[in-house]
């Protein structure tokens, strides 16, 4: 491996992207998978095994070629089970782990497997509200049919990654993230009863059953271990051989916050035992031939440049199939400064700390969250606002502008100050402060009916019913559930408030970045993922009537504020477009710039890769000849620099990526240490992706073993993933933060 020379060189070779988090949901649901799953429902109804048969002949026709790694194969071993004689299912059920899996999917009539079915291929939606519950269940249900799958041999060669891993009778193992424990009590019958096994989970319903299944079968050498997010959970007396870290790497690379990395692997150094080993698994991104893995992945380069800075060095490295990684690290001393940077070539990214590139969601909030310090100020703030007492509003403005600079940069405390600021300005002053439409509308918005939009918005964002933490850390997150008042609202009116902030100036220097930005009088431009409208707003002032401005947005609640706008003031020169990930929605040959704030993040780190690709394809198509392409996003901080609040990117990622899709980069803008613009052009001479491009399947269109989505069963059920209302994946962020 050529990283081994050099651990903190990354080697970009093609334009796709180096991790991807997030759910597929409708673009990996196909008619053939949403087929079989009827199928099987149909059984439940009629019981008739014909319509077994038909689910396993679907199967038999999609396995391997679509959803590699997925549901595919469990689904279809129960349907053989179901067919199986009598005493072939006796034999299968006379394993304690299969029959545990089993048992689990046909508890209450196949409550379980049925709900699966029905909520996982839309065949039933979710109600109104935020249905909390069977989303629970339904991440349970997902985890629990992938990594107990009685079958997962067939796709993942676990012997052999076993074997590998040289494990021994006596060893002690940490199994972080276990799930359910499919490699947990792998291990077990490995270290024997002098041995000991953790397994540390963090799901309380894979806890459930993790404790159950030991009790039920007597099982001594393993311990279950609740975990949070400070640490893997082991007490600080304990020392293991074996820290095993199977598919969840690529969370703690890009969905955990800096503090949270630093205790998880803190923790586990403090685990290991002198020569004691870490073994990461994970899931490859895929170049050439072979389908892809049906979910996240990472690349090992990311992986190994982090933990050389954590003091991992790279001992071995083992891959038996193209989706499915496995690397041994010994644990070094932690190197006091990064080495010296080399020469790099054109498609070469230097990593120089810990930090890491892509980030996208803080673990354990459904909602933008808030910090200790944060609450305690809102809550003087929102008191101040309820009392209708100066002094108290006045001792929050202090709060906050003492907070802005130093947490939570880009998040709403800056706004805060804008609105202590309008509340307590006389009239005169209040309308000097809206002279600006958007700021006018934004003002009616929260303000009208005595601020009562902004109390309500600090009562639940802050979670004010609930007391002050006395002990937690200042820089601990919190969660508010949804119960009282509605989460999706709630954010909704987050995204609003932050994003269209009258005083966002004041840390993003937004005044300076835009004269960067160079806009035309007379220019088309298309603002992809103009969220609620505020650089919409700048561009149609700047563009004036003879030009215009496309607001596109996945969106409908975001760009009703656009709408509402046009409406409202008879704007002549902005349209406005919902559209989709894999589109742009621009005509060919449209725009002379495309600009795109907070957005190409997410299409970096979790669009699927022939999604993308389509994606870049139409920029290309709407661009005029000579045309630009400007990226603003939220850059990766040095270590001791506070962070942009939200999702952030290196931008050498995108530059490189963008390079080989054809746009080539002629300025830079970085004026804080959060943010960054990027102006790029097009390539005159670029002819596709590297690789030849993508079919509608996400392969490579030379390739000749083609999926069979040829056949109307394999064709992808949806190319809008917002279709679904109510679907809110886990790690899915809609891609309009501006």
């Amino acid at each position: 491996m050529e990283q081994e020379k050099n651990p903190v060189v990354l080697r970009i070779e093609d334009q796709q992207s180096l991790i991807h988090l997030g759910s597929l949901d409708s673009f990996d649901i196909t008619e053939g998978g949403t087929d079989a799953a009827k199928a099987i429902l149909n059984y439940f109804e009629t019981g008739k095994k014909k319509q077994l048969e038909k689910a396993i002949s679907i199967y038999e026709e999609i396995i391997p070629n679509e959803n590699f790694g997925g549901e595919y194969t469990a689904l279809e071993w129960m349907c053989r089970f179901f067919l199986a004689p009598e005493e072939a299912k006796a034999d299968l059920l006379a394993q304690p782990f299969t029959k545990a899996f089993y048992d689990m999917l046909a508890q209450d009539d196949f409550d379980n497997l049925k709900t699966y079915l029905l909520y996982k291929y839309h065949i039933k939606e979710y109600g109104p509200g935020d249905n909390v519950e069977i989303k629970a269940k339904m991440r349970f249900l997902e985890d629990f049919i992938l990594f107990n799958n009685p079958d997962r041999e067939r796709w993942e060669t676990t012997r052999e990654n076993l074997e590998k891993f040289q494990l021994k009778e006596g060893m002690s193992i940490a199994d972080v993230g276990s799930g359910p424990g499919y490699y947990s009590f792998k291990f077990s019958d490995i270290v024997g009863d002098s041995g000991k096994v953790y397994a540390i989970e963090t799901n309380p319903r894979h806890l459930e059953f993790l404790r159950n299944y030991i009790d039920d079968n007597k099982i001594n050498n393993v311990e279950v271990v609740e975990s949070s997010f400070e640490g893997i959970g082991l007490s600080s007396d304990v020392r293991v051989d074996v820290v095993y870290v199977c598919s969840l790497f690529h969370n703690v690379y890009a969905a955990f916050t800096d503090g949270e990395r630093e205790e998880f692997i803190g923790s586990i150094r403090t685990a290991l035992g002198e020569k004691g080993q870490l073994i990461v698994v994970d899931n490859d991104l895929v170049t050439g031939q072979e389908l892809p893995y049906h979910g996240p992945y990472i690349s090992k380069q990311l992986i190994i440049s982090q933990l050389y800075y954590y003091g991992f060095k790279l001992k071995d490295a083992f891959q038996f199939t193209p989706q499915r990684y496995a690397m041994i690290f010994d644990m070094v001393d932690i190197p006091e400064k990064a080495p010296e940077k080399p020469q790099l070539a054109d498609n070469e990214v230097f990593v120089d700390s810990k930090v890491s590139l892509a980030r996208y969601r803080i673990i354990g909030t459904s909602t933008s969250g808030y910090t200790v310090r944060g609450k305690k100020a809102g809550r003087i703030l929102y008191e101040g606002l309820l009392e209708k007492d100066e002094a108290k509003l006045k001792k929050a403005y202090e709060a906050f502008e003492d907070l802005w600079p130093k947490e939570r940069i880009g998040d709403d405390y800056t706004a805060f100050l804008w609105f202590i600021k309008y509340y307590l300005a006389d009239e005169a002053e209040k309308k000097n402060m809206t002279q600006d439409k958007l700021v006018e509308m934004y003002a009616d918005f929260f303000c009208s009916n005595d601020f009562e939009r902004f109390k309500t918005y600090l009562k639940y964002k802050f979670h004010m019913e609930k007391p002050d933490p006395v002990d937690a850390s200042n820089e601990a997150s919190f969660d508010y559930d949804g119960k009282d008042f509605s989460i999706n609202q709630l954010n909704e009116w987050n995204e609003y408030l932050i994003f269209n902030n009258p005083n966002r100036n004041a840390w993003e220097q937004t005044n300076e970045m835009c004269k960067f930005f160079d806009i035309k009088e007379g220019e088309r431009i298309a603002d992809i993922g103009c969220g609620s409208g505020f650089f919409t707003w700048y561009f149609s002032q700047k563009v004036g009537p003879k030009g215009k401005v496309f607001a596109t947005e996945l969106n409908k609640n975001a760009i009703k504020y656009v709408d509402e706008l046009i409406e409202k003031y008879k704007i002549k020169n902005i349209k406005t477009i919902v559209t989709k990930m894999n589109k742009s929605g621009l005509d060919n040959n449209s725009v002379d710039t495309i600009f795109m704030c907070s957005m190409y993040h997410a299409a970096y780190i979790t669009d699927i890769e022939f999604v993308k690709d389509s994606f870049i394809d139409t920029l290309h198509k709407a661009l005029r000849p000579g045309g630009r392409i400007i990226i603003v996003d939220n850059n990766v901080t040095s270590p001791g620099v506070p962070s942009y609040y939200g999702p952030g990117i290196s931008p050498d990622l995108l530059i490189q990526q963008l390079k080989y899709y054809g746009f080539n980069l002629v300025d830079r803008f970085e004026m804080i240490p959060q943010r960054f613009a990027l102006i790029l052009e097009e390539d005159p001479n670029y002819a596709g992706p590297i690789s030849g491009g993508k079919d509608e399947y996400g392969r490579d269109k030379n390739n000749s073993k083609k999926p069979s989505g040829d056949k109307k069963r394999g064709r992808r059920k949806s190319e809008d993933p917002m279709q679904h209302e109510g679907q809110e994946p886990d790690m899915f962020y809609d891609r309009k933060k501006k």
